[in-house]
């Protein structure tokens, strides 16, 4: 016997199932039709951003346009080394003059030595440098000539000294414009030939042979100065200084004594020829003027008592 199935529960399953598919599928924006190339555009834009971005500061940072040096290795002049350079601009500058800042940086220093290898003739040494500070020089490029046109491109010649603190050696150039930062043209290496101050770098010896050379010397010079300079007298007549030498002492005659002076008499200091010493009237003459003298007191002292 076949039994009867409930169409209930199959009625209930298809009318549970229809409403699951009426309902429409929600799709994702990343599934739609032109979301994903959208998306994939949008990535594409943002990167190149970045790169653009990321690029930008660092051409401001690189070189712009280009510097020719046609000498790297000048020789020295008087104490001077000129370079002549070719700049070109990258462009039309829009000054005439364009400040340039000129930094030197020194990398080998070469040293002109006395060793004890070769103690007469200096022997070139190359000292490597390493972290020195660069001498910087400031200078106004022309690009524009007497009428005031401007050209992107200019030759001019910059001058090196050794008053300026530059010496023979190696040295690393970087040309940047004063106004932005800008490096005008790569590093550039140069060297300047020339001849630095000598240095003594001879090991010191201490020996006493210059000494004894220098005793001898001086004991020869003592000897020659105690030769007497005057000329030998000629044969079978004695010299001068001889024959005062060998005379004897008790042969010379005896100095004569001075003849003794008389003791100095007190008085007036006036001498009288011995004519006015006899002369009589000098007494009488005392005498009346003591008299004079005698009797003017007596006057003053009677008129005093009056």
């Amino acid at each position: 016997m076949r039994t009867a199935r409930s169409r209930t529960g199959l009625l209930s399953q298809l009318g549970a199932r229809r409403p699951r598919a009426e309902r429409p599928h929600a799709r994702p924006a990343a599934t739609q039709p032109g979301a994903a190339r959208r998306l994939f555009l949008a990535r594409v834009v943002a990167a190149a951003l970045a790169l653009i971005g990321a690029w930008l500061p660092a051409s401001a940072a690189h070189a712009a346009g280009t510097v020719t040096i046609v000498d790297r290795s000048p020789k020295e002049d008087s104490g001077r080394w000129k370079l002549k350079m070719t700049m070109n601009y990258g462009g039309m500058p829009h000054l005439g003059h364009i400040p340039m800042l000129f930094s030197f940086t020194p990398t080998v220093h070469y040293e002109r030595a006395l060793t004890d290898k070769s103690p007469e003739t200096p022997v070139l040494v190359r000292i490597p440098l390493q972290n020195q500070q660069g001498i910087n020089e400031s200078m106004d490029v022309g690009f524009s000539d007497s009428s005031g046109k401007v050209f992107a491109i200019t030759k001019f010649d910059f001058v090196l000294r050794r008053d300026r603190g530059f010496e023979a050696g190696e040295y690393e150039l970087v040309i940047k414009r004063a106004s932005d930062g800008v490096q005008m043209g790569q590093k550039q290496k140069i060297t300047l030939q020339g001849d630095n101050p000598v240095i003594d770098r001879r090991a010191i010896v201490f020996s006493g042979e210059k000494k004894k050379k220098d005793d001898k010397a001086d004991k020869a010079e003592a000897e020659k100065s105690d030769e007497p300079a005057k000329e030998e007298a000629p044969e079978g007549e004695p010299a001068e200084g001889t024959a005062e030498a060998e005379a004897p002492v008790d042969d010379a005659p005896p100095a004569e004594a001075p003849p003794p002076v008389e003791p100095k008499q007190g008085g007036c200091g006036c001498r009288l020829s011995p004519d006015e010493a006899a002369t009589p009237l000098a007494l009488p003459l005392v005498a009346l003027g003591a008299a004079a003298v005698l009797a003017r007191r007596r006057g003053e002292r009677r008129a005093r008592r009056a």
